[in-house]
């Protein structure tokens, strides 16, 4: 599209509106923004306004918006994120004197905190939940399994064997 001076133009990846005042190439133009700049950029990125028609809506969707692809990504990365429910057992979290228990208790503990959150993540929205019961002996993780298995959920083990992704 061949472009002269004087031409009212649109810009296609940003919300302004502008008036040629000098064509620097084939491909360049300046052009002055209503806002009082001026701008050399590609003829690639304007779009020229015909007389009678210098609403941005009369040309429709033009270009994108940085600001709503940007919104629209934090807003899914926010969803995502909401919808897993993360559960880390190890015990020093859980509590303060876990040096003077047993292990069968400190094992009750984990299972009981386990358990109100698999009941809480399946009464809520939740689409993923991971437990993290570490790598240890391995007994944790079997009760973990066990458990589980018991509410008929599918899990899958993490490749360093410390956390459990449960599908919900």
């Amino acid at each position: 599209m061949q472009f002269t001076i004087g031409d009212k133009v649109l810009f296609k990846k940003d919300d302004l509106k502008g008036e040629i005042i000098r064509v620097n190439s084939l491909y360049k133009v300046t052009v002055l923004t209503t806002d009082g700049f001026e701008m050399s950029i590609s003829i690639k990125d304007l779009v020229k306004v015909e007389s009678g028609t210098d609403k941005a809506i009369s040309y429709g969707e033009i270009g994108y918006s940085k600001d709503k692809i940007a919104k629209t990504l934090k807003s899914q990365k926010q969803e995502n994120s909401q919808s897993i429910l993360k559960v880390d057992l190890h015990i020093e979290l859980l509590t303060d004197n876990f040096q003077y228990m047993d292990n069968f208790e400190i094992v009750q503990i984990q299972l009981d905190l386990c358990q109100k959150k698999i009941e809480k993540a399946l009464n809520s929205n939740y689409q993923k939940m991971i437990i993290v019961h570490g790598i240890g002996t391995g007994v944790l993780k079997a009760e973990v399994h066990k458990l589980l298995s018991h509410y008929q959920l599918r899990y899958y083990l993490s490749k360093d064997s410390g956390t459990t992704e449960v599908m919900l």
